[in-house]
This record gives structure tokens, C-alpha cells and sequence, in this order.
């Protein structure tokens, strides 16, 4: 095969698999999950939590939620977000073990209305 030939088979095997997995994507839901059912064996796996804020750290590089539902959750997210005490929010992350506390890792954290 002529090396034009090859390289417009792979453009078009590359565009292809972009738009598969953009479709796979956006089909990909998580359940919501309560604080007071999260135990020891979910820990690693990726969880959406709500809840309202009830404590906020901002630093430059790290921000640090106290999240409340009915029970309570530490929300580490590496950035500076800028959300308020009082905020219902939903985060989606993946749920990690922090000096014998459950906490969540915030990859996603969206204020909602």
C-alpha cells in the first residue's frame, strides 16, 4: 500500500474512535449516593454525592468542602473552587481514605440552582 493510503486509514480510524468514545461518554451515569451508605469496600470506586456546603477551605492549590446530607464528608478538590456555605452541590469523584476518614476526591463539583 501506498503510504497516502495508510495515513488516511488511520485519520480516519483515530476520528472514528473519538467520536466512539465521546458517545460512550456521555451514556456513562452515576447514581447518586448517600454519605451514610459509603463504607470501607467502596473505597476507589467513583461516586456522585449532593449535599449542602457547611465548610469551606480555599488555598491556592487545594480546596477543602465539608459536605452535609444527613451525615457528613470531607470534599477534596485540587484547584480553587469557588462555592459558599450554604450551596447545594453536586460532586462526582472518587471516594478515598484520609487519616481513618472516608472523603471524596472532587473530580467534577457543579453548584446546583
Amino acid at each position: 500500500m501506498k503510504e497516502n493510503t495508510l495515513l488516511k486509514i488511520s485519520i480516519i480510524g483515530a476520528l472514528i474512535g473519538v467520536v466512539i468514545l465521546y458517545i460512550i461518554s456521555d451514556n456513562i451515569k452515576l447514581d447518586e449516593t448517600s454519605i451514610s451508605k459509603i463504607e470501607d469496600d467502596d473505597i476507589g470506586s467513583d461516586v456522585k454525592v449532593m449535599g449542602v456546603v457547611s465548610d469551606v477551605f480555599n488555598s491556592d492549590k487545594v480546596s477543602i468542602l465539608t459536605i452535609t446530607q444527613p451525615a457528613d464528608m470531607k470534599v477534596v478538590v485540587m484547584e480553587n473552587i469557588s462555592v459558599s456555605v450554604g450551596d447545594y452541590i453536586e460532586v462526582i469523584g472518587e471516594i478515598d481514605e484520609y487519616e481513618g476518614e472516608k472523603e471524596v476526591i472532587g473530580n467534577r463539583v457543579r453548584v446546583i440552582d
